[in-house]
């Protein structure tokens, strides 16, 4: 049995679940295996972890019968009879527990991730600065700044450049604001007597790609100077420890730059041949393992015949 955690509005869920179907095995889209009506178990001792869980009316489900795992959510509780404070609790009891748990399986998981990504569901761009540039993949370039010289500095340096106003941008949100004129600039200080403020270069359309294993996909056919990343874009997705990772570049007046980072990818950017590529790479990782099992097996038969 295949395990998909998430939602059957997911198109990404539903892709990959066609894609393994198409397959010939069994699939099961789930938003979370620890809560009702799921009947859960895990035991734990020095040498042993061992846990199964039943859907329903089901016959239960050992961590052994599950041959892979492709992890698009994290343990959603419907919210409806809750009350705040215990909702919070509960959300995150189950949080804890499944991501221990999906750590724990031997199966391929898509994608496994960190504590630190695991409780993040919105990484800004800074953040993954430091893995940029050790993977070779060239990031926009930033100010962040409480100070109102240096914002107004960072604009007139874009302006010599030709480059008409910088991008200000939340670091906890994808929303972007163009500041130009004189009204902008004022209303970015009054921001800084409160908080320090993200500007950065703009830049021009998005080339979205993704990264699924070995594998990468790029949405329709990238510049050259893009398509040279690919190596790059394959190194930091391995450095980060992710299966499953979404980028977007874009052209700017000093190059092509990294503008965003997806550790969720959406896919919203690609179009509908893309997702199925994907679709079909994700199936292929997450039957990986089990097609090495079988060709290990028959060449033991074969030895023994």
């Amino acid at each position: 049995m295949h395990l998909l955690l998430g939602h059957t509005d997911d198109p990404c869920c539903l892709n990959v679940s066609q894609v393994l179907q198409a397959r010939g095995l069994p699939i099961r889209i789930i938003a979370n295996p620890l809560a009702h009506p799921s009947h859960f178990s895990w035991r734990l001792t020095d040498g042993q972890s061992a846990s199964g869980f039943a859907w329903g009316d089901e016959p239960p489900l050992r961590d052994d019968q599950i041959a892979g795992v492709f992890v698009r959510g994290a343990g959603w509780i419907e919210p409806d009879g809750w009350q705040a404070d215990d909702l919070i609790y509960m959300q995150s009891e189950t949080q804890a527990a499944l991501l221990a748990w999906l750590w724990s399986l031997p199966c391929p998981v898509v994608n496994r991730y960190s504590a630190a990504l695991w409780y993040r569901s919105n990484v800004s761009l800074l953040s993954w600065q430091p893995l940029l540039r050790r993977c070779g993949l060239p990031a926009l370039e930033t100010l962040v700044t409480n100070v109102e010289s240096e914002a107004r500095n960072f604009g007139e340096r874009l302006a010599l450049e030709g480059v008409t106003g910088a991008v200000y941008g939340p670091l906890t949100s994808d929303t972007r604001y163009l500041v130009s004129g004189e009204k902008d600039w004022s209303g970015l200080a009054a921001l800084q007597r409160c908080s320090p403020v993200s500007l950065s270069y703009p830049h021009g359309p998005v080339q979205p790609v993704c990264v699924v294993g070995a594998h990468v996909v790029w949405e329709g056919t990238p510049s050259r100077e893009m398509a040279g990343l690919t190596p790059a874009v394959r190194r930091f997705a391995a450095a980060a420890g992710l299966t499953f990772m979404e980028f977007a570049l874009a052209s700017t007046p000093r190059g092509v730059r990294v503008v965003a980072v997806e550790a969720r990818p959406t896919l919203m950017g690609f179009s509908e041949a893309a997702r199925w590529q994907i679709a079909e790479r994700l199936a292929d990782q997450l039957t990986a393992q089990a097609s090495v099992a079988r060709k290990s097996t028959a060449m033991r038969q074969r030895s023994l015949a």
